[in-house]
């Protein structure tokens, strides 16, 4: 009988080594093999050890990539080689990251299946920006949307939620749908002074928070880097109340903070 190996989705946060989660690390020693998203930081990859191979499968907008399904077969192929298999993905697998797409394939393929969370940048960015995502007097919930979709189409449909009061939006793969996102949010009306930042490179030693307003968000955005997270809402405003992860080294009169280590 032919023995089956595993696979395993391992949420690698935002590109921190700290923020790895110990069973994370703990199942890094078991893998075989292991497949990369491009996100993945090379401290993180070097904590892998030398007998995994590694197969960077990571999908970047604009530049010829793997298609999802043919990363679905090379996990079922190598755990069907009776391999232990880790699939590497930044954040958490089941937030944007199509992990529920390849387990669901996996799991109909008789493949055992293991998913281990991972920190998502959608509450770590803000976090590490001063930017508490719900606090009282501020806001009272927050949602998560992506302003990306399939075929490379604009999401607008969250657009309506800018519209709540006391309450955040986390936008995540936003920013080169900037001028889409501003140019819909006047078609609904939305008042385009609600508190806006861009967060690049969160947790990591380049990163950079830039804050301004909807109204500005086109052009603030063309100063940011990608990956970055855009945050709405009152609670920007705190950016530069609460602590950091990073020292402030350089403000600049538009609002831009440049961070390093402490």
């Amino acid at each position: 009988m032919k023995m089956k190996g595993k696979v395993y989705l391992i949420g690698c946060g935002t590109g921190d080594p700290e923020l790895l989660t110990v069973k994370a690390l703990k199942i890094f020693d078991k893998l075989d093999i292991a497949l990369i998203d491009h996100l993945i930081t090379e401290e993180i990859i070097n904590l892998l050890p030398s007998k995994t191979k590694l197969i960077y499968v990571g999908k970047q907008q604009g530049k010829l990539s793997i298609k999802q399904e043919e990363i679905n077969k090379l996990l079922l192929e190598f755990s069907q080689a009776g391999l232990t298999v880790g699939r590497l993905k930044s954040g958490d697998p089941y937030i944007f990251g199509r992990g529920g797409e390849e387990a669901l394939f996996l799991i109909e393929n008789g493949i055992e299946v293991e998913i281990i969370p991972g920190v998502s940048s959608a509450t770590t960015a803000p976090l590490y920006s001063g930017i508490p995502v719900v606090m009282r007097g501020y806001s009272t919930g927050f949602s998560v949307v992506s302003a990306h979709l399939a075929g490379n189409r604009f999401n607008k449909d969250w657009i309506s939620l800018l519209k709540l009061k006391n309450h955040t939006v986390v936008v995540l793969m936003g920013l080169s749908r900037a001028k889409d996102i501003l140019e819909e949010a006047k078609r609904q009306n939305i008042d385009l002074n609600i508190p806006a930042a861009i967060i690049s490179n969160a947790s990591r030693e380049n990163q950079k928070v830039i804050t301004g307003t909807l109204k500005e968000i086109v052009e603030i955005s063309k100063k940011a880097e990608k990956p970055a997270v855009i945050v709405f809402g009152e609670v920007v405003k705190l950016h530069y109340k609460l602590p950091n992860y990073k020292n402030i080294t350089n403000k600049s009169s538009e609002g831009e903070a440049v961070w390093k280590n402490s």
